[in-house]
């Protein structure tokens, strides 16, 4: 996780194509920088679903995209995440 980061080149070209401008070198940092502890957040409480999920006597699964769907919805209700209308 320390070393994983997002390509700025992804991100400068997301952000030209949501924003129509280009954006500067330091706020591409910042925005890779900002995905990546969402990122970090969301998987962590996608882990916590599993957790939930599985019983003791039960074998564990791997991290499947339904827990990631639910961690993405109690974050989203948490208020740590803009409703989408605003975007």
């Amino acid at each position: 996780y320390r070393r994983s980061a997002f390509s700025k080149s992804s991100i400068k070209r997301l952000m030209h194509s949501l924003t129509g401008n280009v954006p500067s070198s330091n706020v591409v940092i910042a925005m890779a920088g900002i995905a990546k502890v969402f990122v970090g957040e969301l998987v962590e409480e996608a882990l916590e679903v599993q957790r939930q999920e599985n019983s003791a006597d039960q074998k564990p699964t791997p991290l499947e995209p339904r827990h990631l769907r639910e961690a993405h919805r109690r974050i989203r209700n948490q208020a740590h995440c803009p409703p989408m209308l605003t975007w």
